[in-house]
């Protein structure tokens, strides 16, 4: 058996495949002293029966996808006496405080949970990394790497790991990456599971470099597009599935290169 990183860590995710994989790829990794799952919210509905089928099935597409990226991730592999499962919105209460307090880890990983606030976040002060799913500054807010694709710039899809502050998705960036292996044949979700794993990829780096002091922090630049939850509508999701059929992967594949430099990001050297 591999020896692991003595780098100890508490995890802070969801319940779906992806926050499962994405932990345990961390547990393979470091001295994992416990996680924090807490259970995610279902989609918004709306009125319009029509509407609501096709919204069910892109969050039911998104389901099969990470099943088929993230195969054998069905549970964490920890012992449950180290598991704390939360409703939504109790990864701030005084539970999971004691709870991660209780482990002294390094470092506190975050993702995809609800927004963490004092007294864990300072407890854990310049300690808690997130991994945000969106190139920040370019867009901000909810679904990141839903709107690029979207606004027909799949150039800013990706990840980036930065410390987690006071104000969301705000704290200083430790490092950025795109989707790798792209396909003229990938959907929103193949590029969202392919993001995911390359995220998952440097956020192991990140903490390893990190905890060297191997990487400064830089402050996140101010700007870019700010979308919300209440923005997702059927209108949007029709017009990403309208750019994949008339080959918005092909058009940027094509010229890859050339459109991610007029995005730049900050990769880990």
């Amino acid at each position: 058996m591999k020896k692991k990183c003595p780098i100890s860590l508490v995890i802070m995710t969801g319940n779906n495949t992806r926050h499962k994989y994405f932990a345990n790829k961390l547990i393979e990794v470091f001295d994992v002293k416990g996680v924090v799952s807490e259970t995610k919210r279902a989609p918004s509905q709306t009125d319009n029966a029509e509407d609501e089928r096709l919204i069910e099935e892109h969050f039911e597409e998104r389901e099969r996808k990470e099943l088929h990226y993230f195969p054998n991730n069905d549970s964490f592999n920890l012992s449950q006496d180290v598991m704390l499962r939360v409703p939504m919105g109790e990864s701030n209460s005084r539970r999971a405080f004691n709870f991660v307090a209780a482990k002294k880890p390094n470092f506190v990983v975050l993702f995809g949970t609800s927004i963490i606030r004092d007294p864990l976040l300072s407890h854990l002060d310049k300690r808690m990394m997130n991994i945000h799913l969106g190139l920040s500054p370019y867009y901000r807010g909810s679904g990141t790497n839903f709107w690029p694709l979207v606004n027909n710039e799949p150039e800013c899809v990706g990840a980036t790991i930065h410390l987690a502050v006071l104000k969301v998705d705000a704290g200083p960036i430790l490092c950025q990456v795109r989707p790798e292996r792209l396909s003229i044949t990938d959907n929103v979700h193949d590029i969202g599971c392919k993001t995911i794993i390359a995220g998952t990829e440097a956020m192991i780096k990140c903490i390893k470099a990190y905890h060297e002091g191997k990487i400064v922090p830089r402050e996140q630049k101010q700007g870019g597009l700010l979308y919300k939850l209440k923005d997702f509508n059927i209108q949007a999701l029709l017009k990403l599935r309208s750019n994949f059929k008339k080959g918005m992967l092909e058009e940027y594949l094509d010229k890859k290169n050339e459109r991610d430099a007029l995005k730049p990001i900050i990769e880990l050297k």
